[in-house]
């Protein structure tokens, strides 16, 4: 089993029906929300049927269905939850659940019309069959609502911390991405003055839909494509590597194998990708220049593709569905065209494989064009472990294990809408040599508007726009501090 993203959210490939379970994971809940725990409430939300208990008294836990909502307050599970299996998504949310206006209902975060639309929720996405492939992520791929930080350990809590996924509070999250849309702060949704979500850019219907994006599209960059291809003999890219396999691994686009293609664009910008798998043999692969510019394209990373001349469809889980992820995540990270020299080689020139080993992205690989990248994304990893578009797995440690083997409980902590430790970049709980790089860099810079400043400017610890004296002097008590209050 591994996880995929290829759409707008991750999908968990499911393993056979049958299987036995092993031990249960323990999951217990951190309320850091400021509510009570009557008014924050979970439900367990797609894939198939849970396996779970309350730790509580034993009693059985069902899933949230259209006929069967079953929400769960943080009250109503005190010692949280023994989960013995489960693919799909936790919702978490504050006040009133959501309901289910139909079967295989979940809201619209970016339809006002929808009854749940000011409703606050959030998710996280995990498979859990206590298999040494099991995984959990935190994902902003469509909105961010509500900070999810997530720890798994062996030996319970006071055991050893195996992997933190570590999100960011609210207003950490909007003041990165706030002026992102025209106008700025445009994309996020209150409710009487309080905060409901903050919208990214691939949520939004497709082009000419309702509510129209207030981000900008991709438009710019896939014209410079195009222009790049042709000084490039109409190569804008080489979508080249190794394909683990998927599934069974038991068909020729689902073995094992390597993989090279040569990425091209026509005079209207649709771009086509021709080569071969060396178990798949030849394919032509063909994505429309008006679905690339839609919300749900590039940035949604959900473009339709055609394979070998057949009906325009989402990319499928095998060889095709992972180089259309390469040519997808390539194009949200700057990566396509990119004129930076790493080790002596333009970015743009290299195989596709290796850019997503490159350690710096997006503006260092468009160093002078902020829409030439998926700038939520880049957001995102500034502040959050979370996924920020369907592919950044590629590039970010954005999962952590479920292994029984290395794990036997998980914390997800609900909720922070302020940081109570800024100086703390990496939200790991200190403020140590790493977080004082990050400052020194916000500093040598001083104006938080300086297009190569982090988003959000997380060094500006006093607020004032700028990173200067005074924001050094705070920061050199929480470094002397250490841990964070």
């Amino acid at each position: 089993m591994r996880l995929r993203c290829v759409a707008s959210a991750c999908v968990v490939a499911g393993i056979a029906a049958g299987q036995a379970w092993g031990a249960p994971l323990a999951i217990k809940f951190k309320n850091s929300s400021g509510l009570a725990d009557s008014q924050v409430y979970i439900g367990f939300v797609g894939g198939e049927p849970l396996n779970a208990t309350n730790a509580a008294n034993g009693s059985a836990l069902f899933e949230s269905t259209f006929a069967s909502p079953h929400w769960y307050t943080l009250a109503d599970l005190p010692a949280g939850i023994n989960l013995t299996s489960c693919s799909g998504r936790i919702y978490i949310g504050y006040g009133t659940p959501w309901t289910f206006e139909r079967d295989g209902y979940e809201p619209n975060p970016s339809y006002p019309v929808d009854p749940n639309y000011l409703k606050r929720y959030d998710k996280i996405e995990l498979s859990y069959h206590a298999q040494p492939g099991d995984v959990i992520d935190i994902t902003a791929i469509d909105y961010f609502s509500i900070r999810t930080g997530i720890k798994v350990f062996k030996n319970g809590l006071s055991g050893t911390l195996v992997k933190s996924l570590n999100d960011a509070p609210a207003t950490t999250v909007v003041n990165a991405v706030k002026g992102l849309t025209t106008p700025a702060g445009a994309a996020i949704v209150n409710s009487g003055g309080n905060f409901v979500r903050v919208l990214g850019p691939g949520i939004y219907p497709a082009t000419g839909g309702d509510p129209a994006s207030l981000y900008p599209t991709p438009a710019a960059y896939l014209a410079y494509l195009h222009g790049y291809g042709q000084s490039h003999g109409n190569k804008i890219a080489t979508i080249s590597g190794n394909f683990i396999g998927a599934g069974a691994k038991d068909t020729p686009l689902t073995k094992a194998q390597t993989y090279s293609f040569v990425a091209s664009m026509d005079a209207q910008m649709n771009i086509t990708m021709s080569g071969s798998g060396t178990e798949a043999g030849n394919y032509t692969l063909e994505m429309k220049y008006a679905d690339l510019i839609s919300p749900t394209g590039v940035y949604g990373a959900n473009a339709p593709v055609s394979i070998n001349s057949g009906a325009p469809a989402t990319p499928p889980n095998d060889l095709m569905g992972w180089i259309v992820g390469d040519l997808l995540a390539g194009l949200n990270i700057g990566a396509l065209g990119s004129t930076t020299v790493v080790n002596g080689t333009q970015v743009g020139q290299m195989p596709s494989q290796q850019w997503f080993g490159l350690t710096g992205l997006f503006n260092v690989l468009q160093p002078a064009q902020p829409t030439y990248y998926n700038a939520w994304a880049r957001a995102i990893a500034s502040v959050s472990d979370a996924y920020g578009f369907a592919f950044s797995d590629r590039f970010q440690h954005v999962f952590a294990t479920l292994n029984p083997a290395l794990v036997d409980t998980m914390q997800i902590d609900i909720g922070g809408e302020v940081s109570t430790c800024p100086a703390d970049s990496n939200r790991d709980g200190m403020v140590d040599d790493s977080d004082f790089v990050v400052f020194v860099a916000g500093y040598n810079l001083l104006a938080c508007d300086d297009s190569d400043m982090a988003p959000g400017c997380p060094a500006d610890l006093t607020g004032d726009g700028a990173v200067d004296d005074a924001d050094f002097v705070v920061f050199v008590g929480a470094y002397n501090a250490l841990v964070c209050p």
